[in-house]
């Protein structure tokens, strides 16, 4: 609806504003720590420790929250440090950061869906977490439906939307309310599960303490992630569009991460806090190397996937409205650097989880602290000759190469993983999701029909590739021997 403007540009950072906040200063502490904790305080019957973690979550977000409104300006800046030529920066800066304050909002919210998700977790209760998200789309998307109703430019500039207030709470408004919406969809299947909450503020609770111990460290580990995405966004130049097509690059990147990695690593993470709890090194063990094989199962054949049909998915569910053939492109090249490393990414997340589970939060810091610098110095070195494709492979080399580090370390703390073997296991998985590359490539090349529309062509390609994909996928798995695949197969 608005296209990839400097609007695009001021929205997509924005709107970026409410994740950073909120991961920098307690998503991160609760995403490392909580679902150890609450795993093993729920397995022991202990509510009061759950109670006080969760009471004393609840006030520090708003605090946070009501913090973040009051430094919107200065929160929106670092995502604006070097704009480019073409915006006015005053206008640029004024109608980010009012859109700023209707975001951070959401900080309130996020932590909530973050708190209720982990208890459902701890509880093996994976299926809200997975669906509420889809309200706060659809309720997004509405909204951002009805924006040629408040406009008279098409697309909307910057220029107007600093002076249009029905605009700013659209835009702002819209997405936020989504965000609710879906802490109330999370709300309403906690009550629903059997979960009391009591309210217990207790800084003194030994829970509380427990928390505050490991997450220095969490802290850290999103600083230095924090600091990766400024400097990466500022090196896309915010204004010029280039910023809105990494965003929605990463938008398309995020879904098979979410819709697999996530869901396959939300469902180990309760067995290995719990192998761990019941010092069963074995079991630990057993179930990781699974997660790590279940992760690239998934994920290795849609990194191909993405990075082979990057252009007709854009296209297919892009280029509509206001949104060109040159965003398309744009955007695209964003995404095949990305896909390079889905992978990697997914695996170095899983990974993570590990040490989580052993509440272990210090190596995660260094190790992510070795990725980000590795993220940065790849992105000063080929954003200027590559641009948006340059952030993507530099992203995805930095992850590549600290899943591996992590693995080994990891190693080093817990018996029987076999890090080597896990490695070369993967082999077969690889080689399963190039034969499917190379098919899928061919039947792309040869879709290309004159006599319909760009999008209605990319769809073409994209469904049927996704056939191809898929059949040859499974097919090369079960001939080159993968066990999951042939288990599979047989039921």
């Amino acid at each position: 609806m608005i296209g990839q403007t400097a609007l695009a540009d001021v929205y997509d950072a924005a709107n970026n504003a409410p994740n950073v906040v909120y991961e920098l200063l307690l998503g991160g502490i609760l995403a490392a720590t909580l679902v150890p904790l609450f795993t093993k305080f729920i397995q022991d019957g202990d509510e009061k420790a759950v109670n006080a973690i969760s009471s004393v979550a609840l006030v520090a977000l708003a605090a946070i929250t009501a913090a973040a409104v009051f430094a919107a300006p200065i929160i929106f800046r670092m995502f604006s440090l070097s704009p480019s030529d073409d915006v006015d920066i005053a206008i640029f800066r004024s109608t980010g950061t009012t859109l700023t304050r209707l975001f951070v909002i959401q900080i309130f919210f996020y932590g909530v869906t973050a708190i209720a998700s982990a208890i459902l977790n701890s509880k093996r209760l994976f299926f809200a977490a997975a669906w509420t998200p889809v309200l706060a789309n659809i309720v997004t998307i509405a909204t951002l439906l009805a924006i040629p109703r408040v406009t008279s430019f098409d697309p909307p500039t910057v220029g107007e939307t600093a002076s249009n207030h029905s605009l700013q709470w659209l835009l702002g408004m819209g997405s936020t309310s989504g965000i609710i919406v879906m802490t109330l969809g999370m709300i309403v299947a906690l009550s629903r599960s059997g979960t009391k909450f009591d309210w217990n503020f207790d800084l003194k609770h030994p829970a509380v303490k427990q928390l505050v111990k490991l997450s220095g460290w969490a802290i850290g580990y999103v600083v230095a992630n924090q600091v990766a995405l400024v400097v990466v966004k500022n090196l896309a130049k915010p204004g010029s569009g280039n910023v809105d097509a990494y965003s929605k690059a990463y938008a398309f990147f995020s879904l098979p991460h979410g819709l697999l990695a996530v869901s396959i690593a939300t469902t180990f993470a309760p067995d290995l806090a719990r192998a761990v709890a019941q010092l069963d090194t074995a079991a630990f063990a057993q179930r990781f190397i699974s997660g790590v094989r279940m992760t690239a199962l998934a994920t290795i054949p849609a990194s191909f996937g993405l990075y082979i049909l990057a252009k007709p998915l854009v296209a297919m569910t892009l280029q509509h409205g206001n949104f060109t053939a040159e965003a398309t492109t744009n955007t695209a090249r964003a995404l095949s650097g990305l896909a390079i490393g889905l992978a990697g990414f997914s695996i170095y997340l899983f990974v993570l989880r590990g040490f989580y589970s052993n509440n272990d939060t210090r190596t995660p810091f260094f190790i992510n602290l070795f990725e980000n610098a590795l993220n940065i110095l790849f992105a000063v070195v080929l954003v200027g000759r590559y641009d948006v494709l340059g952030l993507g492979v530099a992203f995805s080399l930095a992850y590549l190469i600290s899943a591996v580090v992590a693995l080994f370390m990891l190693e080093k703390r817990s018996v029987g993983l076999q890090t080597k073997n896990l490695l070369l296991g993967l082999g077969p998985i690889i080689v399963s999701g190039a034969v499917m590359a190379v098919c899928v490539q061919f039947v792309s090349n040869k879709i290309n029909v004159d006599s319909i529309s760009v999008s209605q062509n990319a769809s073409l390609q994209v469904i049927a590739c996704l056939v191809i994909g898929v059949t040859t996928y499974l097919a090369a798995l079960y001939l080159f021997g993968v066990k999951e695949a042939r288990e599979l197969i047989k039921r």
